[in-house]
């Protein structure tokens, strides 16, 4: 191929399905134990800093290792990297239902986490190389953020049942034993049914770069993870600025490398591309509004309503189905209209819903929780119109040849803008509800005026990422952060 990149068969029906059945489960286990975590913590006996560990140290492993996950798909072989990915994720499952005490549960959780790193950039990859046709590859892309939103309200919910069913005395283990039965089946028919791919050229391995990348993003994630949890000590509030210093050392060894053609982790032409550069930016920035919404529309349902774990986690139902159809749709509506207005229109309209609920919350708290269920609509077709297609928008321009490091990059700004978001827009928050505390409000005030604070902080980073993506050159590789091409519209 012209880019230099050695791709399999197209990918069958079959296939897609066993890339989106890694997809979802190493999704699902982002959010499913967070609803166990009280069982896990009476059975195991675990203090609070464990069970944090035991949610936390899957995101934080998952998190580090996709740059380096993606980039070892360009090298060793995509079908093969996603492979060993979901073998060991499967593996680390079993030792997670079976661990016998809080700290071999923390280590198979770590595990978990770093081989879903290894297999979801693959999932993003191998849709990329192996749909050539435009279509077909946007509907790929739908049903992958369709199952995603899935999985994310489906972990909460299969948690909050499973755990309370009790299956066969287990209590919560089989919230992770439900993977091994389907990881092995996925396995079983990975190779038959997923085409293989590979950059044509064989380039070395910047192990290097991926452990010093790997260090530079535990320094800043740790912090950002663990930061509201454990009251912002001074020692992760320190660890804030090294972490800036260290990145931007990394930064500027991989840009060193690239220029001298040595190896290395982020290559030279995704460095160079005003497209991928500025389309990873957007990506972050919206990334970071949603998990801060999800976390505050959870603590406002339980803390301030008084429901369930379960019944929180259905209240999320029309969210997720509303992603899952404007995923689907946001194919068609791109061939008509073109990818920046529907990508700008998903932007916009996030911010619209945050707006909605801001006055909603604020001027009929009476009416709520229910009251919020058609702002939650909106911001799932929101989500839907801007989250996997702005994925695809960006790995259009983007030669094949490196197009596992490049998803395993946005992937990664996926969970850094997570990460970010949940820091820094969950300080209003918090704020104001300890503003409406100190006035002596009721529990169910206190947390509307904090849901309404942080739907005001969705809205404003909502509408910057529909302003910034004006100036994102989609479809020109390699250019810069200005214009756009007359078929980005």
């Amino acid at each position: 191929m012209a880019d230099g990149a050695r791709t399999g068969s197209a990918c069958s029906s079959l296939g897609l399905g066993v890339l989106l059945t890694g997809a979802f489960i190493a999704m699902m286990d982002t959010f499913i134990v967070n609803v166990a975590a009280p069982s896990i913590q009476a059975d195991l006996r675990a203090g609070t800093a464990d069970t944090e560990l035991v949610i936390a140290g899957y995101t934080l492993t998952y998190a580090v290792g996709l740059i380096a996950g993606g980039r070892l798909g360009d090298v060793y072989g995509r079908r093969r990297m996603f492979a060993v990915g979901l073998a060991g994720f499967t593996l680390a499952s079993l030792a997670c239902g079976l661990a016998a005490s809080a700290g071999e549960l923390i280590a198979a959780r770590l595990v978990q986490g770093a081989a879903a790193a290894l297999l979801s950039p693959q999932v993003l990859a191998i849709i990329r190389t192996s749909f050539v046709d435009r279509r077909q590859r946007a509907r790929a892309f739908g049903l992958m953020g369709a199952v995603q939103a899935l999985a994310s309200v489906f972990g909460q919910i299969l948690g909050g049942a499973v755990t309370q069913a009790d299956v066969l005395g287990l209590g919560w283990r089989p919230v992770f034993l439900i993977n091994v039965p389907i990881g092995l089946a996925a396995l079983l028919l990975v190779r038959r049914a997923v085409p293989e791919s590979r950059a044509a050229v064989a380039e070395e391995t910047d192990w290097g770069g991926m452990l010093f990348g790997g260090v530079a993003l535990v320094v800043l994630l740790v912090p950002l993870i663990e930061g509201q949890q454990l009251g912002w000590p001074g020692w992760l509030v320190g660890m804030l600025p090294v972490a800036v210093v260290v990145l931007a050392v990394f930064l500027a060894v991989q840009v060193r490398r690239a220029r001298r053609g040595a190896a290395a982790l982020l290559h030279a032409e995704l460095l160079a591309s005003g497209a991928f550069t500025g389309g990873a930016v957007v990506v972050l920035l919206f990334s970071a509004t949603m998990t801060p919404l999800y976390l505050g529309y959870t603590i406002l349902l339980q803390e301030g309503f008084g429901d369930s774990p379960l019944r929180a986690g259905l209240a999320f139902a029309p969210l997720a189905m509303a992603v899952a159809v404007s995923s689907f749709a946001a194919g068609r509506f791109i061939r008509r209209v073109g990818r920046r207005v529907v990508l700008a229109a998903g932007a916009v309209l996030h911010g619209v819903g945050g707006g909605v609920a801001l006055g909603v919350s604020l001027a009929a708290p009476g009416a709520l929780p229910n009251g919020l269920l058609p702002c939650m609509v909106v911001l799932g077709v929101a989500q839907g119109l801007f989250v996997t297609p702005s994925l695809n928008a960006v790995l259009d321009g983007v030669g094949e040849a490196h197009i596992g490091g490049a998803s395993g990059i946005l992937t990664a700004m996926q969970r850094l803008g997570n990460a970010v978001g949940t820091a820094v827009l969950m300080l209003p928050f918090l704020a104001a509800y300890e503003r409406a505390r100190a006035g002596g409000a009721a529990p169910a005030k206190g947390y509307t005026e904090a849901f309404a604070a942080l739907c005001g902080a969705v809205t404003l980073v909502s509408l910057l990422t529909a302003a910034l993506l004006c100036r994102v050159p989609f479809g020109r590789a390699g250019a810069g952060w200005a214009g756009a091409s007359s078929g980005d519209r």
